[in-house]
């Protein structure tokens, strides 16, 4: 080998060796994007134990129409349902009870013939703009997801009113 093939291949050790311990020192990752383009290579056994955080709104008066409610996400990965909060502008003022729940969906089932996720629905008739969180249902199957799996929005009761109905669901990929 040449002298200068020798030196830069001594750069290149010495600089990989400061890369090292910058990563020892701050072992935090760089943010780094995605164009789509690339989401073939994406390998989602590389980021086990990772969570993802979805969202979905339906917005304005449209969250009294019990039509809007149903599937908003895909399953693909493998994953456990870790988190669900719900957030509304607008309370339901029908007399009875009005709520929302997580649904998990497989196969070819049809809306409200799923797994409820929460041990217990949320209440479209709490206080405005306070962000509820669900308490997950103990039946791990129930909260487990596989690719192809399905959520939706399960409401129940008359929604007269409720208006601009947020939520966020929590996965961490397994």
């Amino acid at each position: 080998m040449n002298e200068e093939v020798i030196i830069k291949l001594e750069k290149r050790i010495k600089d990989t060796e400061e890369i090292l311990e910058n990563l020892k020192v701050n072992p935090n990752m760089p943010d780094h994007f995605h164009n789509g383009f690339d989401a073939s290579r994406i390998d989602y056994s590389d980021i086990y134990r990772k969570k993802v955080r979805l969202f979905h709104t339906i917005q304005g008066t449209a969250a009294a129409t019990a039509a809007n409610y149903g599937v908003f996400f895909i399953v693909p990965f493998t994953c456990v349902l870790t988190k669900f909060q719900e957030v509304h502008q607008t309370l339901g003022t029908d007399p009875g009870a009005v709520t929302l729940n997580l649904e998990k969906l497989t196969g070819t089932q049809a809306l409200d013939a799923g797994a409820a996720m929460l041990s217990t629905a949320l209440s479209l008739k709490a206080t405005i703009n306070t962000v509820q969180t669900g308490t997950l249902t103990e039946t791990l199957a129930n909260r487990n997801l596989a690719i192809g799996n399905r959520l939706a929005m399960l409401d129940a009761g008359t929604l007269t009113s409720v208006a601009n109905v947020t939520i966020m669901v929590e996965l961490e990929l397994t």
